[in-house]
């Protein structure tokens, strides 16, 4: 296995996918990115004199305030991992990018980590823009966003990579789906976006725990309070990362070259 890369290599890739969306934002764009903040509209308003006000750590919290980060949160997952599964699989399968980029000079890393940032970036332009939103409405602080950036942006690699890894084992378009039910609507119902995970049985709890989103949307609260065990949320985050962006790799090489 040779990890050849080049800084230049991979920058032309990514270039080459920010022009293709470029020509097609104004489709791409607002769909996914309006969804978290349509959630937050609706639960939030709709749900807010139902609710009240939580505690969190000590500090009571407006219902709006409490899911704004987790929303965020949400942007990431849905635009990182979306971008990286079925993007990165047409670009494989249907529009065979993959295979027309590797006829440069480009090694498959290149191709693939150019891809991977892609991806990533998409889920930090949702982010930012959800981010934005949440603090003009006032259900977030500015500060609070600005110290989340390295955190979003480990998210977004994360994700992405979990959808280039899906990407790379499924063979059709459809099968897509299975990881998205089995895997990404869990994480976005359970891992404490709407409420508290501490409401879940114990066995429910444990398993919402482990799931990459429960660590992002935690975090994401850094302002409210912070779980004991923060440093060991984010070391988990890093090692899902690697993991998933390996095995990705190694699955869509196998893919292209076998």
């Amino acid at each position: 296995m040779k990890w050849s890369i080049s800084p230049w290599g991979v920058y032309s890739v990514w270039r080459r996918h920010a022009k293709v969306y470029q020509n097609t934002w104004l489709v791409n764009f607002l769909p996914p990115v309006s969804e978290p903040l349509l959630y937050l509209i609706a639960f939030g308003y709709g749900l807010t004199p139902i609710v009240g006000k939580l505690n969190y750590h000590g500090q009571s919290l407006t219902y709006l305030q409490f899911i704004a980060p987790g929303m965020i949160a949400v942007g990431v997952l849905f635009q990182a991992f979306f971008e990286g599964a079925y993007g990165s699989f047409i670009r494989l399968n249907f529009q065979r990018t993959w295979q027309a980029l590797l006829t440069a000079p480009l090694s498959f890393s290149d191709v693939f980590v150019g891809d991977w940032l892609w991806a990533a970036t998409r889920g930090m332009i949702a982010a930012l823009i959800t981010g934005v939103v949440t603090v003009l409405l006032g259900f977030y602080p500015w500060s609070g966003l600005l110290v989340a950036l390295p955190l979003l942006m480990l998210g977004a690699l994360l994700f992405s990579a979990m959808g280039l890894l899906t990407a790379g084992l499924v063979q059709t378009i459809d099968q897509v789906n299975v990881p998205i039910f089995m895997l990404i609507v869990p994480m976005f119902t359970l891992c404490g976006t709407y409420f508290p995970r501490e409401n879940l049985p114990w066995v429910l709890r444990t398993i919402a725990s482990l799931l990459p989103l429960s660590p992002v949307v935690d975090l994401m609260r850094w302002p409210y309070g912070l779980a004991l065990l923060w440093p060991l949320q984010i070391l988990w985050l890093l090692v899902l990362m690697v993991v998933a962006a390996f095995l990705a790799w190694r699955q869509i090489r196998r893919k292209l070259f076998s």
